[in-house]
């Protein structure tokens, strides 16, 4: 599968600050586009348009996109804007009131990187707001939102009450209100993972940080590069890639690659024995985003890129294609090990395998309840696939 001139355009518009080589060649594939549809639509559902659109003043090419192409750019940046400003605000309240109760807590991808790293909080597009609080303020936390006007989101379809007892916490169930929601997060990732990544470490690294004016945490750069290649694997290996990973990472090494000590941030990975996945996908946005990785770690760790994961990014690119559910067949293969006895092991795979009918028809959004039985063996498709893709 290769890339089309549409799809080079599309990567190369991800840089927040293109050199000035950059913007030329940007500006000399403008010419070369044949399908004005299919770039808008993809840029736009990866959320690179706005990227592009605020680089438009720079590229003298950019009398030839159509107008009805700049229109949808511009609008796209504008929904960005007016969204983010609403998360934004919700974040404000939330914070000053963690605050006025001597909560700590950082501020996880999106809240925090549009206004720190994008600088313009029309760049980045994010739906909800992630926080990292600390256990043991965690039911507090979750008493001040509801203080507040938050609901907790509860849904009556499980699994099965076993299954679901099996899972370990990563965040609490989201907090909606007008539309906004809020997770708090106790941890990064389930612990049947093969890297553990130490939260008393996160905290013991935070740096002060000030988001809509509040004071908070964030993650220290080689915790927080480390974090967005993880957030980035577990969606790239279940199917449902969110692009806006690949862009904080390129903007990130941008940034920071160059004053990042990788010595440290090598052992940092090795520590958490997330190296081979690491440094995997900073060597693919060096690849296809040419973004600012040291050649001698390119050398070192390019073995890791292997052509099917290549096949896979521009799969991803292309079609976005994936199932988004809240768990995959292939991640319960970590917490199906932990179950002890050979019963439970059996309880917990015909949990899964079999799910209830209203499970079945939330999670694939089955419009025709009849049809629910010919989801089954799709179902187990896409487990199968996550697993072969996990290995």
């Amino acid at each position: 599968m290769q890339l089309q001139v549409e799809d080079t355009l599309i990567l190369s518009c991800i840089k927040i600050k293109p050199t000035p080589e950059e913007l030329e060649q940007l500006n000399e594939l403008i010419p070369l586009v044949q399908d004005w549809d299919y770039l808008i639509n993809t840029i736009i559902d990866r959320g690179i348009g706005p990227l592009l659109y605020t680089k438009l003043s720079l590229l003298p090419n950019s009398s030839l996109i159509p107008e009805a192409v700049k229109i949808n750019l511009q609008q796209a940046y504008y929904k960005t804007v007016s969204r983010s400003a609403l998360l934004y605000e919700h974040f404000r309240k939330i914070a000053e009131a963690f605050v006025a109760q001597n909560i700590p807590l950082i501020g996880l991808k999106g809240i925090y990187l549009s206004e720190w790293l994008y600088q313009d909080i029309g760049l980045r597009q994010f739906s909800d707001i992630d926080l990292l609080v600390k256990e043991e303020d965690g039911e507090k936390c979750l008493a001040i939102l509801e203080g507040i006007g938050y609901n907790p989101f509860t849904s009556s379809v499980k699994l099965s009450k076993f299954v679901e007892a099996q899972f370990d916490m990563i965040h609490y169930p989201p907090m909606f209100l007008n539309g906004v929601s809020i997770e708090l997060h106790i941890k990064l990732h389930s612990k049947n993972q093969k890297y553990q990544v130490s939260v008393p470490a996160l905290w013991k690294n935070a740096i002060p940080a000030t988001i809509h004016g509040v004071n908070v945490q964030a993650l220290n750069t080689s915790d927080l590069l480390i974090h967005l290649c993880l957030h980035l694997d577990k969606h790239f290996r279940t199917g449902h890639v969110q692009f806006t990973c690949f862009n904080d990472i390129t903007n990130l090494l941008e940034k920071y690659g160059d004053t990042l000590n990788w010595n440290e941030f090598t052992d940092n990975c090795r520590l958490y024995s997330c190296e081979e996945i690491v440094f995997k996908y900073l060597v693919m946005v060096n690849k296809y985003m040419n973004a600012a990785v040291p050649i001698d770690i390119i050398q070192k760790y390019s073995i890791l890129l292997s052509k099917q994961d290549e096949q896979l990014f521009v799969k991803y690119l292309k079609y976005c294609d994936g199932v988004d559910s809240v768990k995959t067949l292939s991640g319960h293969y970590g917490y199906l090990k932990n179950v002890e006895s050979f019963s439970g092991k059996v309880r917990y795979i015909l949990g899964v395998l079999f799910p209830p009918k209203a499970y079945m028809i939330l999670i694939y959004q089955i419009k025709r309840p009849g049809l629910v039985l010919f989801y089954y063996p799709y179902r187990y498709w896409i487990g199968v696939r996550g697993v072969l893709r996990s290995l």
